[in-house]
């Protein structure tokens, strides 16, 4: 069975679907993610909902705004909303549900995806990651393109735009956003700079051996688990 590597946010790391998902062989690598819940070929969001979260974000009127954030983050991404019929529930007007599924599929073209289980979810997971992991023009799209910093803005910035793998490599320990555009640049991929070895953080400008150590630690502190 070929392996697959995804990003998994360390929030996600105990959920029984990331469990089966590493069970199934999918290589996992876990940061901190501000938002969605796992990243697949460096910049396909996913965002996991039980039924009762998916429930509650609507009802708190905070759904509109995480499906925002969420495509700001991770233009191409989808939701998984796992549970009994996820989409009809007695305990809130079904306009509601259906007015928030349109604004995420149609207006914002983030599909809203529907599971019962678990096992299902982990199963409909696995067949995404290695549709986007193994299809080449999902590769083209999503690995192949260079960043050109010249004309991206950093991510991290007050309008929210720009590469979002920069924002989430200046999350590493000292690292900023200038050196996170240097280390996006050496390595070319997320998935290549959380598998990289000290001796190849070094060869990064602005990176020494103490702060290659840390970063190095870091990326690697769940792996074992």
């Amino acid at each position: 069975m070929e392996t697959f590597q995804v990003i998994v946010s360390t929030r996600f790391k105990n959920n029984p679907v990331a469990k089966m998902l590493k069970a199934l062989d999918v290589e996992m690598r876990y940061i901190a993610l501000r938002r969605g819940d796992l990243i697949l070929a460096d910049r396909f969001g996913v965002k996991y909902l039980s039924k009762a979260d998916f429930l509650d974000l609507i009802k708190k009127r905070l759904f509109y705004k995480e499906i925002l954030e969420l495509k700001r983050e991770y233009p191409n991404s989808v939701i998984i909303v796992e549970g009994d019929d996820p989409l009809h529930d007695p305990s809130l007007d079904q306009a509601a549900i259906q007015g928030a599924v349109l604004f995420a599929s149609v207006l914002n073209g983030i599909p809203v995806l529907t599971t019962a289980t678990e096992v299902e979810s982990g199963q409909m997971l696995f067949m995404l990651t290695a549709q986007v992991c193994s299809n080449p023009e999902w590769q083209q799209i999503f690995l192949a393109k260079p960043m050109d910093t010249a004309k991206a803005p950093v991510l991290h910035s007050d309008n929210g735009n720009g590469d979002p793998r920069v924002g989430i490599i200046a999350g590493l320990p000292e690292v900023g956003p200038a050196l996170a555009e240097g280390l996006l640049q050496h390595f070319g991929t997320l998935s290549k700079l959380f598998a990289a070895k000290v001796d190849d953080l070094k060869k990064v400008e602005g990176i020494g051996p103490k702060r290659a150590q840390k970063i190095f630690a870091f990326l690697n502190q769940n792996q074992a688990a």
